[in-house]
């Protein structure tokens, strides 16, 4: 059987017409449909980056601030050792007195308090001080005899008082001493 087709040519072309009209319109479907989904996929990629980059900014700012705390602690400790240079300077040339009254305050007991003394240029010392019974002042000559950086201790004098204090007499001994200090080379 022969396939005879009786339908006008118009018709035809109608037909295909529609079938590329679909093929057009699925196409820009399709496109539409693509670009939809790129757009929101970019905009949830842009989103999160920059979710990231406020969070890589805040871990910014708390590095900065603790790069600063550690120049400000560099700057402190600086200081500390230029202080610490200058104590030290200080402690290398201290005068001869302040070696000296180091020395006596190293050697003193707790029962002898010194008020005066007088340091010469060759080295000799005198001073005057008062204790409470004769037995420590000999101990305190033996006791500085010891010491290395004192030599050739005499005795001056003594002289007992008494000193009277809320009805209660106490007797004081007032002595002088002399003798030479040998300074020692300061060590660090």
């Amino acid at each position: 059987m022969a396939n005879i087709n009786l339908l006008p040519i118009e018709y035809k072309e109608k037909e295909k017409f529609r079938f590329s009209r679909f093929l057009i319109i699925l196409f820009f479907a399709l496109l539409l449909l693509g670009s939809t989904y790129l757009y929101y996929y970019l905009e949830f990629q842009i989103d999160t980056r920059e979710q990231q980059l406020n969070v890589m900014k805040t871990e910014l700012a708390a590095i900065e601030k603790i790069i600063q705390e550690v120049k400000d602690l560099e700057k402190d400790k600086k200081i500390i050792e230029e202080r610490i240079a200058v104590i030290q300077g200080l402690i290398d040339n201290q005068s001869r007195l302040s070696r000296i009254l180091g020395e006596f305050s190293a050697s003193i007991l707790d029962e002898v308090w010194i008020d005066n003394i007088t340091l010469s240029a060759n080295q000799t010392f005198i001073f005057t001080a008062n204790t409470y019974n004769n037995y420590l002042i000999a101990k305190y000559m033996v006791a500085l005899k010891n010491e290395p950086t004192f030599d050739n201790i005499e005795l001056a004098y003594v002289r007992k008082s008494t000193l009277r204090e809320r009805n209660v007499e106490s007797e004081i001994v007032n002595f002088k001493l002399s003798g030479i200090f040998i300074p020692q080379k300061v060590t660090h």
